[in-house]
């Protein structure tokens, strides 16, 4: 049976609650975790080959060149077909079960280089609800050929 995946943008208030690969956490500490998560991606990639300076040095150094400047941009993406979750909504009765597909990126820009503002995280979550899955039914081997 083919399913058709209409993944909608994801709204919940920071209170509301994921259940996400076997922890609980509540939405604020999702985003919080996936930020994490995308700076320690950023301070490996940058820190990688050289030991001496700190990540945000080394951005400042790579962003700033004798042309100008150099943007850079770093994402960490969830599967296309995204990953089971549950979320319960604050007043709602139970949980709601669906699949979640996260983009969590980082934009870095020129500053000063005494300035703590480098980046801009951004991040964009779809849901999918179970209920909202469409279910196409089965064409038989007569219908696909009246069909073509």
């Amino acid at each position: 049976m083919y399913m058709e995946n209409k993944f909608t943008p994801l709204s919940c208030n920071d209170d509301d609650v994921l259940s996400y690969y076997g922890r609980l956490l509540k939405f604020s500490q999702f985003k919080e975790q996936l930020e994490n998560d995308l700076w320690q991606k950023v301070n490996y990639l940058l820190t990688k080959e050289n030991e001496g300076c700190n990540s945000k040095e080394r951005i400042y150094e790579l962003i700033n060149t004798s042309f100008g400047y150099c943007n850079i941009s770093v994402s960490l993406s969830s599967p296309p077909e995204g990953n089971d979750c549950e979320i319960l909504r604050l007043g709602a009765t139970s949980w709601q079960k669906g699949k979640i597909r996260t983009t969590t990126s980082i934009d870095f820009f020129p500053c000063e280089k005494d300035s703590t503002k480098i980046a801009k995280i951004q991040f964009h979550l779809e849901f999918l609800s179970e209920e909202k899955q469409l279910q196409k039914p089965n064409l038989s081997l007569d219908d696909m050929m009246y069909a073509a």
